[in-house]
């Protein structure tokens, strides 16, 4: 796979499966050391209920809360050498691999909620 279609892909496919068509294609399977977080927003549910009676105003700011929201999350994750491996609504499945995987996950779900905390409003 070449660098560009790399950078292609960067923005839809998880970096894990990246690096794996790259470095190995013809694999069906790998195994990978390193440990997973998985983040999820507390209320999503009921926030969505509650802006669903809003209609398309409702559902703009369901969008604009997610993307900021994840935005943050992801930013903070890719600092402590997080790759996304899986998006679904409102949670995300992050595998921190390579060297001191475990501290680096747990550091970083430390940081990930105390970004969240500064975030919401008082």
């Amino acid at each position: 796979m070449s660098p560009a279609d790399q950078e292609l892909l960067r923005p839809y496919v998880p970096r894990l499966v990246v690096d794996w068509l790259r470095d190995r294609p013809a694999d069906t399977w790998q195994e990978v050391e390193g440990s997973l977080a998985f983040v999820d927003i507390s209320g999503f549910t009921k926030l969505t209920e509650k802006l669903a009676r809003r209609g398309r105003v409702g559902a703009e700011e369901m969008s604009d809360t997610l993307s900021a929201t994840f935005s943050s999350l992801l930013s903070v994750a890719y600092e402590d050498g997080a790759g996304l491996v899986k998006w679904g609504g409102d949670a995300v499945l992050l595998l921190f691999d390579g060297p001191d995987h475990a501290p680096r996950a747990a550091h970083g779900q430390d940081r990930r909620r105390a970004a969240e905390r500064r975030r919401r409003p008082t």
